[in-house]
């Protein structure tokens, strides 16, 4: 064999192989749709190990459950008042609790202190922001509980200041009006007139024996005019005020 035809059959191998080494590598084509694995999870891989910042849903749901505004009750006014660690005073709107004087009005203040003293409460909005006095009117929740509401039902306040009586329509009247309605007003017992012992009667003093009622004794002597009512005579009669002796003197006077 010549150097000649060794020569072309070495290259001949060559091309060969060089052929099925193309036809194993993957080749790609311009309609190649084949989605990443960034683009499967429709993130930005994390290239720099820090947390990648919330989308905009995820902040707004992060505000709808984030923290409320809430406040501890310090003071019980009486049972629709309280006084907050702010500094401002809440008068429950919606309702409406005995005054003091009146009855109920201790029992009251004391069930709104088991309520809400010292406690850290959460505020809603009423149908009003302030009352003429400056307070703030809101729907006071604690524990779960709305603390206007369980006045009402416990007897010791009423469903007032609302659209029936000349004021606005509150979010929460129909709830109010409807336990107002289910349950009864707190009562007193009417309080029993104090005993009074009859006055005894006492026996007059300085008078004479034998009339009836009192005359004075004798000395100095004394006449019809001067006792001016008729006496009944059971003795002696030292005045002599019996002239006709039937037991009876002075029933002319």
């Amino acid at each position: 064999m010549t150097r000649a035809t060794t020569s072309l059959r070495y290259a001949t191998v060559a091309a060969l192989a060089m052929l099925a080494m193309s036809a194993c590598v993957p080749t790609s084509s311009a309609d190649d749709t084949s989605p990443r694995s960034d683009e499967v999870t429709g993130s930005t891989p994390d290239i720099s190990g820090e947390t990648a910042p919330p989308s905009s849903d995820d902040a707004d749901s992060a505000e709808a459950s984030g923290d409320t505004e809430t406040f501890v009750v310090v003071k019980v006014v009486d049972g629709d008042t309280v006084d907050l660690d702010s500094g401002d005073t809440v008068r429950l709107g919606g309702i409406d609790s005995p005054e003091v004087g009146q009855c109920g009005h201790d029992q009251a203040t004391r069930k709104m202190q088991q309520l809400v003293l010292d406690k850290t409460v959460t505020l809603a909005e009423t149908d009003e922001d302030h009352d003429k006095y400056g307070r703030l009117l809101r729907y006071i929740d604690v524990d779960g509980k709305d603390a206007g509401l369980e006045m009402i039902k416990s007897g010791l306040a009423i469903a007032r200041y609302d659209s029936r009586d000349g004021y606005g329509f509150h979010p929460r009247e129909p709830r109010y009006i409807e336990a107002d309605a289910a349950s009864p007003n707190y009562t007193c017992k009417a309080k029993a007139a104090p005993l009074v012992d009859k006055p005894k009667p006492t026996k007059p003093k300085n008078c004479a024996p034998g009339y009836t009622p009192c005359v004075a004794p004798y000395p100095p002597d004394l006449d019809c005019p001067d006792i001016g009512h008729p006496v009944t005579v059971t003795g002696g009669d030292p005045h002599r005020l019996d002239r006709d002796g039937d037991g009876i003197a002075c029933e002319w006077s």
